[in-house]
């Protein structure tokens, strides 16, 4: 295991549309940072694998996981988090509404020593069915779990190896991780980060991901409470 690197896991699902956007915003910003980037594709019915695969071929810093189909966000995350090989494991979205300039800022926290690197998005440009959802959850994760974090929603995350390993321990697929993480956290911080709109595609959070999550969030609340 390589420890000097920096591995960014990225779920994707049907993002054809930026993920072009995403390869020439994301690797300018890691050119010189030593790291990988794992890329899982969770089902996608569009031609996101078949795009993940072409930019594979020039780019040795890029791994490539396919579910075969549709397994969930958080399913995808931890399928990757058993390929990182890194010291700092990074999780964000491939949509670009968390833009890539801000991962240095979470290297910089976890070289200060903090283990779980949570984001804050400040002036969001979601609609008003996310934001109301986002501040709800969030809300209800704190009550649960009896964390204070402010914004649980945000993909944009950076995890230690230790914290990583721990998670992988726990034998389930339907945790919600951001929650897991704090179970295991000793030097816990947040950071406010930009948030852009999404240019490409649509939202694939609809009321249905919402309540599996909201299950999710209540299974793992149950574990962090034992």
């Amino acid at each position: 295991m390589n420890t000097e690197i920096i591995s960014l896991v990225i779920p994707v699902y049907n993002e054809e549309q930026s993920l072009s956007a995403l390869f020439a915003k994301l690797f300018p910003v890691m050119s010189n940072i030593p790291h990988e980037v794992i890329f899982i594709n969770d089902g996608s019915k569009d031609q996101s694998l078949s795009i993940l695969q072409n930019e594979q071929k020039n780019n040795s810093h890029m791994k490539i996981i396919d579910m075969g189909e549709n397994c969930g966000q958080h399913k995808a995350i931890m399928k990757g988090f058993e390929q990182c090989t890194g010291s700092l494991i990074i999780t964000m979205d491939a949509d670009l509404q968390n833009p890539p300039e801000e991962i240095p800022r979470i290297i910089s926290e976890y070289k200060n020593g903090h283990d779980v690197i949570g984001t804050i998005r400040i002036h969001r440009h979601d609609n008003l069915f996310r934001t109301t959802a986002s501040r709800f959850v969030n809300r209800l994760t704190n009550m649960i779990t009896g964390f204070h974090i402010s914004d649980y929603g945000c993909m944009l995350r950076g995890y230690s190896r230790d914290i990583v390993k721990k998670m992988l321990g726990v034998k389930r697929d339907d945790v919600f991780i951001p929650a897991l993480a704090l179970k295991f956290a000793r030097n816990p911080v947040e950071i406010e980060i930009s948030h852009n709109e999404r240019e490409y595609g649509e939202s694939k959070y609809s009321l249905y991901r919402l309540i599996k999550l909201f299950m999710s969030l209540i299974k793992t609340a149950y574990m962090t409470r034992r």
